[in-house]
């Protein structure tokens, strides 16, 4: 097989989605959200916390021509195709966040260059950027925690300037934000600082060259020696100016330095070996697991909220990632999610809060309308695949947060502001309470079972579903009806039955419905809330409810499990730059594509997979523990979606459920295919 870079796609998912027209099932899916990946094709390492990539000011991640946008189909602004130069720092498929980075905007000009030139020749590949501004070529990888960039000039009387004012977003009708309290020094004849305050942190920037830097203002001025090549090399920390200093001092050479990037891209998407005869889904499945690792970033040594140790950030959307891109990590990546554990307990044990985001920003409330507790998600799952996490530390924590004075109206008055909080936090308390049960804590057992017993209360007998007397966020009640819960007997139950719950999810699908038909215009959301009053599926154009068709299994329906799951890996998912139908949301979407194509569904904070509708041939993954799960499919033509069986190491996998325990500690997994529904 070919090596596994040479598959992924770098820009996949950067534009506007451009999906295969939805026919069947699909068709009668709504889309709520923006229509676009919001992908950068920055160049970074798996999980690094430098990147450097193309800047043209655009939303949000800093490149492309689209304006801001929350649903629909984006609107573009004219010059956003082109480029202001090249930024450090980006977000990874997130939507409006609040604060954007592309920190130290990098031009290499000539002095009658416009400030917007358009690309030519513009490619890459992971750890990889190059394009061509004007005759200058230009390139960048990143090596350890430096950014390196690499012009060519064309003729003479070139230069390059940095600018360590501007940061954000430029495109029209955005603020630009601007770093207070700068302060930009010369250090020495190829050496530049800054130091300001973004968005409450301290950020420290160190530019080095191979020629000489001169300071104006808050830009500095590099100029082009006689072989026409400036190399530079840039060092950001939001913990001091010794770090870096440090990483923009490393001696690395260009073009060592990109091969040793896609070394370390190749050893980590290797994790995952695929057989497929069709080459368009290697590609799909390889640009997935690409943007799958790319966040959160490791901040390792240079935190800004506690002293020393691990340090990861950049989960700017935890409500999103908490469902498959944080599982996905678990299951490769040991380092890393050794490392987010530790973030996710030191940084509750300084602020006694567990933040649903967290970037290098000091607003540790931002975005809480959207959920509660879900960072313990994150480490409830990595305590039920192995992971060396102290349970008494866990559950202290969890207390620490529980009590909070924010989340009082839960746990004094048993009702949240959104039913949706009331949700996330008893579940979190019965998975804390498990816990507690198994490893000997009655007390705090005793203390969860009744908070975790408050899930009933926002539910109705009437509809089986979630009441109306809330807001939901990016969604509706149907939308956060069909979570896999702790007690799904009991949450069945109160839908009166399998039969009916089985309805309820229908309906949900649009089973026997008529096809809708998609918002387009970004100005128009009255579109969008009639379209909601459907209570459909969004369609995987967001997390809201994408674990919702696995809850057909609890009901004795796997067959709309694999017939919902087909559906939407054919008509959403595709490849090049429309190819992820909504916002990636730090590798959300595409993690629980590459779980799809396996086959497997992680129940976040629960020791269990759920068994889904597999479309590769083989695959071997090589498992955190350093244990591998192989895969086989029997059969993977276009009808046979249904399952027909399931084995682990030759046993049958009953009720189509396997504990996380047992998957991970290795062996095979067959899989048994049919054109004839199986429930």
């Amino acid at each position: 097989m070919k090596d596994c870079c040479g598959y992924v796609n770098v820009f996949h998912g950067c534009g506007e989605i451009d999906l295969p027209k939805p026919e069947g099932l699909a068709a009668k899916w709504y889309f709520i959200k923006a229509c676009c990946g919001n992908t950068s094709p920055a160049a970074c390492l798996p999980f690094s916390a430098m990147s450097v990539g193309p800047y043209s000011g655009g939303y949000p991640s800093g490149y492309g021509d689209h304006q801001p946008n929350s649903f629909a189909r984006p609107d573009h602004f004219e010059g956003g195709k082109e480029l202001l130069g090249f930024a450090h720092l980006h977000q990874s498929g997130t939507g409006a966040i609040g604060f954007y980075y592309n920190y130290a905007v990098t031009t290499p000009r000539y002095d009658d260059s416009p400030e917007r030139r358009p690309m030519s020749r513009e490619a890459a590949e992971p750890g990889y950027y190059t394009v061509c501004l004007e005759d200058i070529k230009c390139e960048l990888t990143v090596s350890g925690r430096t950014a390196l960039h690499r012009y060519t000039f064309g003729h003479d009387g070139g230069r390059v300037d940095i600018d360590f004012e501007g940061t954000g977003l430029c495109c029209p009708g955005l603020r630009r934000v601007y770093a207070g309290d700068l302060t930009v020094k010369k250090v020495s004849g190829d050496t530049v600082t800054a130091e300001g305050d973004i968005e409450g942190v301290r950020i420290y920037m160190a530019v080095r060259a191979d020629s000489d830097i001169e300071i104006d203002g808050a830009k500095a001025r590099v100029s082009v020696p006689s072989g026409r090549v400036v190399n530079l090399r840039v060092g950001i920390s939001p913990r001091d100016m010794d770090s870096a200093m440090r990483h923009a001092g490393a001696e690395a050479d260009f073009d060592e330095a990109r091969s040793e990037a896609r070394r370390l891209w190749e050893a980590e998407l290797s994790k995952i070996a695929i057989e497929t005869d069709d080459e368009r889904l290697r590609g799909i499945f390889y640009s997935n697991l690409y943007h799958s690792l790319v966040k959160p970033a490791d901040w390792s040594g240079e935190s800004f909220i506690y002293d020393g140790g691990p340090f990861t950030a950049d989960f700017a959307t935890l409500w999103d990632m908490y469902k498959t891109a944080m599982p996905l990590i678990y299951m490769l990546s040991g380092d890393i999610g050794s490392k987010v554990n530790e973030t996710l307990l030191r940084v509750c044990e300084a602020t006694s809060v567990m933040p649903v985001e967290l970037g290098l920003s000091r607003n540790y409330a931002m975005k809480s309308i959207q959920a509660r507790m879900l960072g313990f998600y994150c480490l409830f799952t990595a305590y039920r695949y192995g992971y060396d996490i102290d349970p008494k530390r866990l559950l202290d924590d969890f207390r620490r947060d529980l009590f909070d004075e924010g989340k009082r109206d839960f746990t004094e008055n048993g009702r949240c502001v959104s039913h949706t909080f009331l949700l996330d936090m008893a579940e979190a308390c019965a998975l804390a309470a498990d816990i507690a049960s198994e490893t000997g804590d009655t007390e705090t057992e005793k203390l969860l079972r009744p908070y975790a017993a408050l899930w009933r209360s926002v539910f109705s007998d009437e509809t089986g579903l979630l009441r109306g007397d809330s807001e939901y966020y990016e969604g509706t009640l149907y939308n956060y009806s069909f979570r896999q819960m702790a007690d799904m007997d009991s949450r069945i139950a109160l839908a009166g039955g399998k039969e009916r719950f089985v309805k309820l999810l229908d309906d949900f699908f649009g089973y026997g419905a008529p096809d809708v038909v998609l918002p387009t215009d970004p100005h128009n959301g009255a579109v969008v809330a009639e379209g909601m009053k459907l209570g459909r599926f969004e369609g995987f154009n967001n997390e809201s409810d994408t674990e919702a068709p696995f809850s057909y299994i609890y009901a004795g329906r796997h067959d709309r499990v694999c017939e919902v799951i087909r559906a939407g890996m054919r008509y959403m998912f595709t490849d090049g730059r429309g190819g992820i139908p909504g916002n990636n949301d730090s590798g959300a979407l595409s993690s629980y594509y590459v779980f799809m194509a396996l086959g497997l569904f992680p129940v976040a904070g629960q020791d269990l997979f759920l068994i889904g509708s597999p479309f590769v041939k083989e695959a071997s993954v090589k498992l955190y523990n350093c244990r591998r799960l192989d895969i086989s499919v029997d059969k993977v033509s276009g009808g046979d979606i249904y399952v027909s069986s399931v084995s682990f190491n030759g046993s049958p996998v009953s009720d189509y459920r396997i504990s996380a325990k047992e998957l991970l500690s290795g062996g095979r997994l067959e899989f048994h295919m049919t054109d004839t529904p199986v429930m």
